[in-house]
């Protein structure tokens, strides 16, 4: 049901108000921050959470260099 939340959010965002990737990318991280902070293993939680770190930029070259 989250997952569809953040998806409905992030639909209604980009198509009413004309939200930039950025925010699109913001707001999806806040997301995976907020998943990560469920996680009971510390070590799993402090790995999730420096994903959910990575700038908008770091993803950008990340995805357009083809590395995950």
């Amino acid at each position: 049901m989250n997952h569809c939340f953040v998806f409905s959010i992030s639909i209604a965002c980009g198509l009413a108000s004309g939200c930039t990737s950025q925010q699109l990318y913001a707001t999806g991280q806040s997301y995976q921050r907020n998943q990560c902070q469920k996680m009971p293993d510390q070590s799993e939680r402090e790995r999730c959470l420096s994903n959910a770190g990575t700038s908008h930029d770091d993803y950008k070259r990340e995805a357009g260099s083809g590395a995950k």
